[in-house]
């Protein structure tokens, strides 16, 4: 193996590891839900979840374009290491929690800085990996955070399971009132590792070093030279295909959110399974998002190449088509085990190849390397703000009448109307990619001008 892949994969292993104790956290509170309800009865209801973990992506993706524009403007390996490890260990407070507005704050405190993760890896991986090898690239480095959360569902569902049965460790006794704060303090602990890990291992490339117009002295000096200045913003905002990048996200999210947030709930009170039984299922389930997230990169970058102008978008919307019926069929006839597998995996195999395989490559290639931090960032902090505040409705909507209803309307609905947004990405994206190449152009023959003068 060369130096050069071996240290590309030692990057996104580095990475893959702290979105793996990312994707645990973030799952950590729906799976642990239906216990906490139990522990803080009769405060807790499906409301309250929707506002905990709506206020904590809120507040992150309010956070996220201020991580955004730390991770173009500095070190991004600095960055994750900061955001990661120092806030993502703040977690463990969440497991002293006494009571719900105990658990409210210190949920949203420790959120705060896993923002960073995402822009930082984001901007750093497109200068790993070509145009061309982006979705594929995200797609591995998103399967390996994914993990976290089939992993994170498996063992917090068998963490479930002895604190249901009671289990004296000797310290102290596992039983339902501390098997969630062992839990959370379990998933603070790792953020530190993880910290550690990117550290130790993550070498940064220059800004720019796999653009097909530069080689590597010419990545370092456009590196030097081209920075990200707070008044790039407005570039990223006037980008078409970011705004509307924008409204297909938030519209699929929605439903994303619906199914992580809800699933292990909606299986317990709809179903009538138990919540160590949820836990698990939804570990299964998560299998299937992360071999969708794998195999749609690989499609979505092929599709690129055939058709550059609208394999992305037409990808994204072969996913939704499919997902939506699957989704349909879950919420309306799966009642036992051997419905509801099937149904969720397809759904679970589609649903983020239109966020992570199609649109997060398309920002890549439309965005100048100082500004892709920045631009994910704001994408991040759009699609996640107004999918969060959606699924607090649908959220108050399922207390009123039933979560099967606000999975079917909500979810259903959202990921039609993100298939009609992509039509309009037929028209902005191949001329906004067109744009983003003259630009690379421009700044390759600026340096080898002036390199011969």
């Amino acid at each position: 193996m060369s130096e050069k892949k071996s240290g590309k994969l030692r990057n996104v292993g580095s990475m893959g590891f702290g979105y793996f104790v990312n994707s645990a956290q973030e799952v950590s509170l729906p799976l642990l839900f239906p216990t906490l309800k139990n522990y803080f009865f009769p405060i807790l209801g499906n409301t309250h979840l929707a506002i905990i973990d709506g206020l904590r992506v809120i507040v992150q993706t309010f956070f996220s374009p201020l991580w955004g524009m730390a991770s173009d403007r500095f070190s991004r390996r600095r960055v994750l290491m900061f955001g990661t490890g120092m806030w993502g260990s703040l977690v463990i407070f969440c497991g002293l929690s006494t009571e719900f507005w105990h658990l409210l704050v210190g949920w949203v405190i420790a959120c705060l800085g896993i923002g960073a993760l995402v822009p930082a890896g984001f901007g750093l991986l497109a200068d790993l990996y070509g145009p061309h090898q982006r979705g594929k690239a995200i797609g591995i480095l998103n399967a390996l955070g994914m993990s976290g959360i089939v992993l994170g569902a498996l063992g917090l569902g068998a963490l479930m399971g002895l604190s249901e049965k009671g289990v004296d460790l000797g310290i102290f006794t596992l039983n339902e009132a501390s098997g969630w704060r062992v839990g959370f303090i379990i998933i603070g602990v790792m953020s530190i590792l993880a910290a550690l890990a990117m550290g130790t291992f993550i070498r940064e490339p220059a800004r720019g070093s796999a653009e097909p117009e530069f080689d590597e002295e010419l990545a370092d000096l456009a590196a030097a030279k081209f920075r990200f200045h707070v008044e790039d913003v407005k570039k990223i905002l006037a980008n078409k295909t970011m705004l509307f990048s924008f409204v297909q996200g938030f519209f699929v999210l929605t439903a994303l959110f619906m199914i992580q947030r809800f699933f292990p709930t909606w299986m317990s009170e709809e179903r009538g399974f138990e919540t160590s039984q949820a836990d698990m299922v939804f570990g299964v389930i998560v299998i299937g998002l992360v071999a969708g997230t794998l195999v749609g990169g690989v499609v979505a970058d092929k599709a690129e190449q055939r058709r550059p102008d609208r394999g992305r978008a037409m990808v994204s919307q072969v996913s939704i088509i499919i997902t939506i019926p699957a989704l349909a069929v879950l919420v309306l006839f799966a009642y036992s085990l051997w419905a509801i597998i099937p149904a969720a995996l397809v759904v679970a195999f589609f649903i983020e190849w239109t966020r992570r395989c199609a649109l997060q490559p398309m920002i890549q290639n439309v965005m100048p390397p100082e500004l892709r931090g920045t631009a994910l960032a704001l994408a991040e902090f759009f699609q996640g703000g107004v999918a969060s505040v959606l699924v607090i409705f649908l959220a108050f909507y399922s207390d009123k009448w039933s979560l099967d209803k606000a999975m079917l309307y909500g979810g259903c609905g959202c990921l039609a109307l993100g298939f009609l947004t992509a039509f309009a990405l037929y028209a902005t994206y191949p001329r906004d990619v067109a744009r983003a190449r003259l630009i690379m152009s421009e700044r390759r023959d600026m340096f080898q001008n002036s390199g011969n003068s």
